[in-house]
């Protein structure tokens, strides 16, 4: 790291241990903010990635709307089963689960960083198992395309101030407090079916 800021692979990392719930229920301010962190990497990925930096940035100020009143995520999801908006478009218990496919995404690409692959692999295998199964057909298509601008490994590491060692070194703490995060959280939606993306059409 140059200088005495912080990178923001090290700082998002921080915010993602500091959620650990291992005793305690997940504070919905918190988990708002670590989302926050999540943000950046939208830029820095490719143009085809900013609306869904807008769409991100959308659903994580639903959260922050209710912080006040629901202050732990197990509260905003029993109100979404409770009013039966748990699957209504934008609801807060919804938008939870929302974000935490996009978090999964961008776990997974730093998982396979770590094995080597050139970024538009990483994104690309990511991706398919993460996002492409809440994203409608026409979504994934443009998404599958623009793909192919993506910046090389190299230029993504040096767009986030980081070396392959550093890269490593953070990307591997933030991948398992994230895994640790989704899983705690997909418990609370249990018995719920969650909408998922539309399939190809027939002809």
């Amino acid at each position: 790291m140059a200088g005495d800021e912080e990178n923001w692979l090290p700082r998002m990392t921080r915010a993602f241990l500091a959620l650990d719930s291992s005793t305690h229920a997940i504070d919905t301010a918190a988990f708002a903010d670590a989302m926050e962190k999540v943000l950046p990497i939208f830029e820095k990925i490719g143009t085809v990635f900013l609306f869904a930096r807008h769409e991100f940035a959308h659903k994580i100020e639903t959260i922050v709307a209710i912080k006040g009143s629901m202050s732990t995520l197990d509260q905003v999801v029993a109100a979404g089963k409770a009013d039966g908006t748990i699957t209504k478009k934008n609801s807060p218990a919804r938008n939870v689960h929302r974000l935490l496919n996009t978090l999964n995404f961008i776990a997974a690409i730093f998982e396979n960083l770590a094995k080597g692959m050139p970024l538009k692999d990483a994104v690309s295998e990511g991706y398919d198992r993460t996002l492409a199964q809440i994203h409608a057909w026409v979504v994934r298509a443009g998404i599958k395309t623009g793909m192919m601008a993506l910046p090389s490994r190299e230029h993504f590491l040096a767009s986030i101030g980081e070396t392959e060692e550093s890269a490593r070194l953070h990307g591997e703490p933030f991948v398992a407090a994230a895994h640790k995060l989704v899983g705690l959280i997909e418990a609370l939606y249990a018995g719920v079916e969650m909408p998922r993306g539309s399939t190809l059409p027939s002809f």
